[in-house]
């Protein structure tokens, strides 16, 4: 078969796995080295010096920002939408940390578990391309965001220099600021000290905008391949027949000594396999590999319901943190770039949308690769009823009706409890999220 003839592919998380250790969120473990220790010897001091300054120290500072000092209303909300994203992110980091042998365990049974298994390579292998596609649109918007904030400050520095070059020396300057809002406690106005400080900020920026990217992409990434693999499962239910009845045929189409005993035709179709197979086979013995073949099926499908389960356990709160910060973010974003459409020309225009269609992006991730995974689950039923089982006898057919009744119950991944992942509720915050606007709007007005 075609399934076949493809490579296996491994390691399909390997980019983010790599990107997890750089960020210090754990040695994340590709499968096949049996091994889950997450913070080995040294990496745990180096996980916890990265997280006290990028995330405790940066993300606190830039916390601070929108409450201290008078601010006007458009540095407010460009740096409120930062620290929604940012601190809610912490709940996702803790699930990471703490429960990432869970994750990993999770990963372990879709790149080396199910292989025990009916599997098509090509279709993991179109899977894990499709993944890399939506991390790489994500991580283009994250750096065009971070990219043109950069631009933004550089290019407010320079006007603060030529501002500053015509006035004399007993005026009062202009305060000098950063390209991204963020409380300093220090006086960075001379040039040593911005420099200092406007690359801490660029590098604090990346670092915690590349865990949020990385975090999101993967989770997104883990859904797809659990919805491909109920694809994969329907393909062996609905192929579980013909499968058998060929796989019998190879066996008795040789002698001994491996020459040919039957006469290869190309124009037979599965029918007139049948028919031979039928002739050189008691139908009991042909009932029991069929039967092997179902329960094959049977066991996969109860390995993917396990694993969805256990999932939807582990992240049900990541979820709903993100429900609850693409909601207000993605609010707060829609002010931002209301106010900067004033101006087409402005770099901060496109940073606010090239943000803006970042979280709608980061949303989208796990709301649509949710759907498409209850689908998929749903689907399995269909499949059932296209698996020749008009051809198996009333006890095979017992074993179908079992598969069926399971895949009526809707498979799906919630948000703690208050929401189901899925287009609806993607909708659903989009109407939230402008119906704030709007009211937000109103007030400014």
């Amino acid at each position: 078969m075609e399934a076949e003839a493809v490579a296996r592919p491994t390691r399909y998380f390997a980019f983010h796995f790599y990107l997890l250790r750089f960020l210090g969120l754990g040695w994340w473990h590709q499968p096949d080295e049996n091994d889950t220790r997450n913070f080995p010897s040294w990496y745990l001091y180096y996980s916890i010096v990265t997280q006290l300054v990028w995330v405790a120290g940066f993300v606190g500072l830039e916390t601070i920002d929108p409450f201290v000092g008078k601010k006007d209303i458009d540095r407010f909300m460009f740096s409120l939408s930062f620290v929604i994203t940012h601190d809610l992110t912490l709940i996702k980091l803790y699930i990471f940390f703490f429960k990432n042998d869970k994750i990993q365990e999770i990963v372990r049974i879709l790149e080396i578990d199910l292989y025990g298994y009916y599997q098509n390579n090509a279709k993991n292998r179109t899977t894990i391309r499709t993944t890399r596609i939506m991390t790489s649109s994500f991580i283009f918007f994250g750096w065009l965001t971070i990219g043109n904030t950069n631009v933004y400050g550089t290019i407010m520095d320079l006007r603060w220099k030529a501002e500053i070059a015509k006035i004399n020396d007993t005026a009062l300057y202009p305060s000098r600021t950063l390209p991204q809002p963020i409380f300093i406690p220090w006086d960075y106005q001379r040039d040593f000290s911005y420099i200092s400080t406007f690359v801490l900020e660029t590098v604090g920026l990346l670092w915690t905008g590349h865990i949020v990217m990385t975090i999101d992409t993967f989770i997104g990434s883990l859904i797809l391949h659990m919805s491909s693999q109920f694809a994969i499962l329907r393909e062996a239910l609905v192929t579980a027949y013909d499968r058998t009845i060929l796989q019998m045929y190879e066996n008795v189409r040789f002698n001994a000594d491996g020459s040919s005993l039957i006469t290869i035709d190309r124009r037979m179709d599965i029918d007139d396999v049948d028919k031979i197979v039928r002739t050189r086979f008691q139908d009991i013995e042909v009932e029991k590999q069929i039967e092997k073949t179902l329960l094959s099926c049977i066991h996969q499908h109860q390995l993917l319901i396990s694993c969805v389960e256990n999932f939807a356990r582990t992240y049900s709160y990541g979820f709903m943190t993100q429900l609850l910060s693409s909601m207000a973010a993605i609010c707060v974003v829609m002010v931002q770039v209301s106010q900067d459409a004033s101006s087409f020309k402005s770099i901060r225009l496109v940073t606010s949308l090239a943000f803006f269609i970042a979280m709608i992006i980061q949303l989208a991730l796990q709301c649509f690769t949710a759907n498409e995974l209850t689908l998929q689950a749903a689907r399995v039923g269909d499949a059932v009823m296209q698996s020749r089982w008009e051809r198996m006898s009333p006890r095979l057919r017992r074993l179908l009706m079992m598969v069926m009744m399971r895949a009526q119950r809707p498979l799906r991944l919630s948000a703690a409890g208050f929401a189901y992942m899925s287009n609806d509720c993607f909708l659903a915050i989009m109407k939230a999220a402008y119906s704030y606007y709007a009211v937000l709007s109103q007030k400014q007005a």
